[in-house]
């Protein structure tokens, strides 16, 4: 995934020199906020994460029954590079294209009780359309985009589901389609780069096909907080 992130960031930079100030380089940290995600343990074993485990309703024949498992979060965080490209004005708006590729990861599950380095994450790659204002302030642009894509993730698999059901596997990872919207202000510092003070994302990502026999929710709620800095010509 890193070497899919530099690919992207030297297209942008290819895509500088012959565009000039149209074209943005940038690069993030973020911390991106999954909901919804079920606890699949059984009580009284909760999850990692602090979700209780689902509670037991009852023995049918000596075996024990739970009930639906509780809902919790977890809070991944990681990089991630792309590259705009602005080519339409009208008015104080400029509109253009954003591609983006990260990858994110957390030493809690929110399906097991067990964690550890790596319990959740996954990467992604994300397109869409951009807007920017021009505002009174001449150093200060702030800016809206909606992007889609794919993500591949293992945070609704607990961590026992592996590539081959053994115990040291490789994990199972399932397909996702994501969609997010992202507002955000790029501050000036030089007329090559840019402060990215913040960026704020509110979206969804819903899986694609079937998960392992011992997956949780199909569906997964994101909310994302990243800051960084854009390289571009002046």
């Amino acid at each position: 995934m890193f070497s899919k992130v530099m690919s992207v960031v030297f297209l942008g930079l290819g895509l500088s020199a012959a565009a000039r100030a149209q074209v943005g380089v940038y690069g993030m940290y973020s911390v991106t906020h999954y909901s919804g995600i079920q606890c699949l343990s059984e009580a009284p074993v909760n999850c990692s994460n602090g979700a209780a485990g689902r509670p037991l309703t009852g023995v049918v024949n000596g075996v024990p029954t739970f009930g639906s498992p509780s809902t919790g979060v977890i809070d991944p965080s990681g990089g991630l590079g792309g590259v705009y490209y602005d080519f339409k004005s009208f008015g104080p708006v400029r509109f253009g294209v954003d591609v983006r590729a990260g990858a994110n990861h957390d030493n809690k599950s929110g399906t097991s009780a067990t964690g550890g380095d790596g319990s959740a994450g996954g990467q992604y790659f994300l397109g869409g359309l951009r807007g920017s204002v021009k505002t009174p302030f001449p150093w200060l642009k702030p800016y809206a985009q909606i992007s889609a894509g794919y993500a591949h993730s293992n945070v609704t698999e607990p961590t026992n589901a592996t590539t081959t059901g053994l115990v040291g596997a490789p994990r199972y990872y399932d397909k996702f389609v994501q969609y997010e919207g992202f507002v955000g202000a790029d501050i000036r510092i030089a007329s090559f780069i840019d402060f990215r003070a913040v960026e704020l994302g509110i979206g969804n990502m819903n899986r694609v096909g079937s998960g392992s026999p011992l997956d949780g929710s199909s569906s997964v709620g994101i909310r994302s907080l990243a800051s960084g800095v854009v390289f571009h010509l002046p």
